[in-house]
């Protein structure tokens, strides 16, 4: 084992990546996406603008199951007016992918992965409104799905578990994709 970067800025999400050797770490407070490596200093490979009030901010990253031709990247924020789900393309503006989940001074935090090759699932908090978790009109507090995740005409989420408080994170069993969370 080996220290391969020190110093973050409050860390939110953390990918390995397809060569093994270096990783994608978050930083939830200053936007930050750093690729990092035992064998060379830290870059920073995009920096997200985001609003960290509360426990806002960069709240997971995760890369597209097809990654090695895409280079696309995925990324739950906290803006000054929502918590919404971005896409990140090299070299390009995040695009939105999902907006309008609600933002309040707590339960801000979210995550994000992919179940399928076409599936990406995200985990909401409740805003601080355990209320917000229960209302089906509302995305807070709730697992969703995002089928064929884009920026262009993407179909609305579907609603796989509501009732949801504060978010942590989510796997799946590799064995037989089971979603914990």
């Amino acid at each position: 084992p080996g220290v391969m970067q020190g110093c973050l800025e409050s860390t939110s999400g953390l990918i390995m990546l397809p060569d093994s050797q270096s990783a994608l770490v978050a930083e939830r407070t200053t936007g930050a996406v750093k690729t990092v490596s035992t064998k060379a200093e830290p870059k920073v490979k995009v920096v997200i603008p985001v609003d960290p009030s509360g426990d806002g901010g960069l709240l997971d990253i995760v890369l597209s199951p097809t990654y090695s031709q895409d280079r696309l990247m995925y990324a739950y924020v906290s803006t000054p007016t929502d918590n919404r789900v971005i896409r990140i393309a090299d070299g390009d503006v995040p695009k939105p992918l999902l907006t309008g989940i609600p933002k309040g001074a707590t339960g801000n935090a979210g995550s994000l992965i992919f179940t399928s090759p076409t599936t990406l699932v995200v985990q909401t908090g409740d805003a601080g409104n355990p209320a917000l978790a229960n209302d089906p009109a509302s995305l807070a507090g709730k697992i969703l799905r995002i089928e064929q995740p884009t920026t262009v005409d993407q179909a609305p989420p579907t609603t796989a578990l509501s009732g949801m408080g504060a978010a942590g994170s989510m796997c799946t069993d590799p064995a037989d994709g089971s979603l914990y969370i």
